[in-house]
């Protein structure tokens, strides 16, 4: 399975790369020729909100795009939505995973067909045993997430406002548990962030945006970047091992 071959599942910097709040089939193509491994699409209201139409439509042109040089994985992200408009959703655009990005219980939805990503958006300053109150419940379930998202907080938005995680604290739960990190991610800092944070993977949304519209220049800039500090991180951590 192509979720197990691209080592989501594992604590470690596995260099994932996630381009999120995709709306058209070119910025989706660029994301993919750039070499990102996956494809964000959001349905809760905001601005970045799809449908499941407009996501296969994405998803499409960007496998075509790339035809069959390597993986690429598309994630529906949801906010305290039904399990059934999940089910259905993530059916229609064609999704390989699911991202749970709002107050969802432990264990939602029971049943879940698709492998699923856990977002969290720890307060500033928070301690690591908060954080970990609230995450490990959800790996103690029958099917727990395959990975935790550690993004920024904000006090009345849900995700893709630039807010940065803390990334001290998203190196620990790192240690942990398999850990995407988002953000207030660009271009300029995702280097810093994952030699900082040492994450599974990065998501970026308005990093890689101008004038709230995704810009390819920018997505390339992006993925060379992660791409570049992640065979770094290779290259310190077999140096250590010598």
């Amino acid at each position: 399975m192509a979720v197990e071959a691209l080592g989501i599942g594992r604590i470690g910097a596995s260099g994932l790369i996630k381009v999120c709040g995709l709306r058209e089939p070119e910025h989706a193509v660029a994301a993919a020729q750039a070499g990102a491994d996956l494809l964000g699409f959001v349905f809760a209201p905001a601005r970045r909100q799809v449908s499941a139409k407009q996501a296969k439509r994405c998803i499409d042109a960007a496998r075509q795009a790339i035809g069959a040089e390597r993986s690429l994985l598309s994630v529906g992200v949801f906010v305290d939505a039904p399990a059934t408009e999940i089910e259905e959703t993530a059916s229609e655009a064609g999704f390989d995973l699911v991202q749970l990005h709002g107050s969802e219980a432990p264990g939602f939805p029971a049943g879940l067909s698709l492998p699923s990503i856990r977002a969290f958006k720890p307060r500033p300053a928070v301690a690591l045993s908060e954080t970990a109150e609230l995450i490990a419940p959800h790996f103690s379930t029958g099917r727990p997430p395959i990975a935790l998202l550690i993004d920024g907080f904000h006090p009345t938005s849900t995700g893709g406002t630039g807010a940065r995680a803390d990334w001290s604290l998203a190196r620990a739960v790192s240690l942990r548990w398999p850990m995407l990190l988002a953000g207030g991610l660009t271009p300029e800092n995702v280097a810093e962030a994952i030699g900082s944070a040492r994450p599974s993977g990065v998501d970026v949304s308005s990093g890689v945006e101008r004038d709230g519209t995704k810009d390819p220049e920018r997505i390339a800039a992006f993925v060379a970047a992660a791409k570049a500090a992640f065979e770094m991180l290779d290259v310190n951590a077999g140096s250590a091992e010598r």
